[in-house]
């Protein structure tokens, strides 16, 4: 199967899957699925794909920043790229630094990580 179809259908089944497990609350994904996602082959690879939109999403905002001379969220060397994987080495190395509670989401652990990983000086 071709890999872009691959991607577009692994990331249309993600987030279906968040859809149906969080018909009932709004809130994005949490530290304790994040955790059981990264258990299972195929959600782990979506775990990426999931992270990878996420990160950049925020660098999507710090351009957005930049663009009205307000601070950046994070600030990453040269044109370094945002991928699912650089993403998730950051946020399992600032996961186990910190004490997160299970219902935390990981989007917002991200927004740290990456300001954490990538100060602005």
């Amino acid at each position: 199967m071709n890999h872009v179809i691959k991607m577009v259908l692994l990331t249309m089944l993600f987030s279906f899957s968040i859809l149906a497990q969080q018909a009932h609350a709004s809130s994005g994904l949490t530290l304790a699925q994040y955790r059981e996602w990264k258990k299972d082959p195929i959600k782990k690879e979506m775990l990426t794909t999931y992270t990878a939109g996420m990160g950049q999403g925020i660098v999507f905002s710090n351009v957005h920043n930049k663009s009205f001379n307000l601070p950046q969220i994070f600030c990453p060397p040269g044109d370094l790229p945002i991928t699912g994987d650089l993403t998730n080495q950051i946020l399992e190395n600032f996961i186990v630094k910190n004490n997160f509670k299970p219902t935390d989401e990981i989007s917002i652990i991200l927004i740290f990580a990456l300001k954490n990983a990538y100060p602005c000086r």
